[in-house]
Formats: C-alpha cells, sequence, structure tokens
C-alpha cells in the first residue's frame, strides 16, 4: 500500500512492500525513477546485506540459508508505526526462527519530507541473544534524462574526476563503486537545471549504477558494508551488532 506525504512543494510516495520511496516529487517535477523495463525497482534498501553473496548461500549454526542480491527486507511488507502530513514510519520485525535470518532484529524505516528534500532514517535493533552481521546501503534510482551528469564533492569518480558525464555505455560492465569516498555529497544535475544531491557523509562507500545502454536513471547509493568473501562477519565494512544494540544510518536527499 502507498502513503503519500507533502510539505511545501515537495511530494513523496511510499510503499509499505520494502518501504521503498516509490515517487518524489519536487515545485511540479518528477525526480525518482519510476521503475520499468530497465530496472523494475525505485529506491530499495539494500539490507541486511549489500550487493551479491558469493554462492548465493551461507551458513550459521550448520544450517544453510539462501541469500539473493541486496538480504531480503526490499521484500517484505512493513507495518505502519505512524504518520503525519509530511512524516510516515515504517516498522518490521524478523524473529528467531526465521527461514531467511537466523539473527532476530526490529527495524524502523521514517520519512521525513522537507522543504526541498527528504530524509529517511533507519534503525535497525539487535532483539537476539548473539552477535548479528549487518549491512545496510540505500539504493535509490533518480531520473537522469540524456545530458545529465554526476557531480561529486572532491575527485573521487573514477579516473580522479569530480564530473561525470552520464553517456551510453557508461554502465556496461557494472556499477562504479567508490570506497570511502573523501566527497560529503554526489550530485546528479540535469540538462533542465534540475538537480538531485545526496549525502555520503558517514557511508563506508558509494555507488554509481544505471541500465546498460542509454541508461534513463541513475542510482546514487550511499553504502555501509561491500560484497566479499567468508561468512557474513567477514564481509568489507560489516557491522558487528551485539544483542540489544541499534544501529542508524539516514539517507538525505536534497532536491533543485
Amino acid at each position: 500500500m502507498e502513503y503519500v506525504i507533502k510539505k511545501g512543494a515537495l511530494t513523496a510516495h511510499v510503499d509499505t512492500r520494502g518501504a521503498q520511496l516509490r515517487a518524489l516529487d519536487f515545485d511540479g517535477a518528477a525526480y525518482l525513477w519510476p521503475g520499468g523495463e530497465e530496472w523494475g525497482w525505485s529506491a530499495p534498501v539494500c539490507c541486511p546485506w549489500c550487493g551479491i553473496v558469493e554462492g548465493g548461500a551461507f551458513e550459521h549454526a550448520g544450517r544453510s540459508y539462501a541469500a539473493g542480491r541486496h538480504g531480503f527486507v526490499r521484500e517484505l511488507e512493513h507495518r505502519v508505526v505512524s504518520q503525519t502530513d509530511d512524516t510516515l514510519s515504517l516498522a518490521l520485525d524478523i524473529e528467531e526462527g526465521n527461514a531467511r535470518w537466523p539473527w532476530p532484529f526490529g527495524l524502523t524505516a521514517s520519512f521525513a519530507a522537507r522543504e526541498s528534500g527528504l530524509e529517511l532514517s533507519y534503525v535497525i535493533a539487535n532483539t537476539g541473544a548473539e552477535t548479528m552481521p549487518l549491512q545496510l546501503g540505500f539504493h535509490p534510482a533518480f531520473l537522469a534524462p540524456a545530458g545529465s551528469r554526476i557531480v561529486s564533492q572532491r575527485p573521487d569518480m573514477p579516473g580522479g574526476r569530480d564530473v561525470l558525464e552520464l553517456s551510453p555505455g557508461l554502465f556496461d560492465a557494472g556499477s562504479l563503486d567508490m570506497a570511502a569516498p573523501e566527497s560529503e555529497w554526489f550530485r546528479l544535475e540535469r540538462p533542465d537545471g534540475r538537480s538531485v544531491t545526496v549525502d555520503a557523509a558517514g557511508f563506508t562507500w558509494f555507488l554509481l549504477w544505471g541500465a546498460p545502454g542509454k541508461t534513463p536513471f541513475a542510482c546514487l547509493e550511499p553504502w555501509c558494508g561491500y560484497p566479499g568473501a567468508g561468512d557474513m562477519f567477514s564481509r568489507p565494512d560489516t557491522v558487528a551488532l551485539e544483542p540489544g544494540e541499534s544501529f542508524e544510518k539516514t539517507l538525505s536527499i536534497e532536491l533543485k
């Protein structure tokens, strides 16, 4: 089910399935990719791991768990905790004995509309008795008309650049991944003068991705965690969340 929050000239649509942002409009213009043939998602969350798991499965306590790309939170229905005109909070509980994840946790996703942007805050609490491995990444896709480019605060992008033209074929080999970028933000600039800026501060990775060929969108992705070999605790920048501990990260988007 979709819910709508608004503030001033900004409107956001949020789907309770996966707590996924489905539309983001500001001052009469659309900014978010609505999903389509090139990619069916709009802005999924990567949780409780980011990217692929080697071999498509992991083991814990003698049991094997199937593991697809980007975790499973994005696939699950969330419940509404609270809503106002400009805020929405959704929650999800993974109980002990879950068939996809052996470590129970509780998750709250809180959306807050601003005058010219949106904040999406995730709080994940380890509700079990064991230390839990955790990765969290955001994967929003923004409309990128022909002539769009990506700009970073510092020259963190491939080739030591701070400007990257979104030319056809840029993502044919996959995403462009930056470890520990110095930039505190990355911005998608459109030829119509519109732009969307994503905050990168406090994240250990930042990825850029789009469809192969002439992509109609570009994903600006701040991640805490990255794929890697070994068990779930061995993956790069995995958080070891102790029982009773919480982990919090915020995706901040500014529109112009």
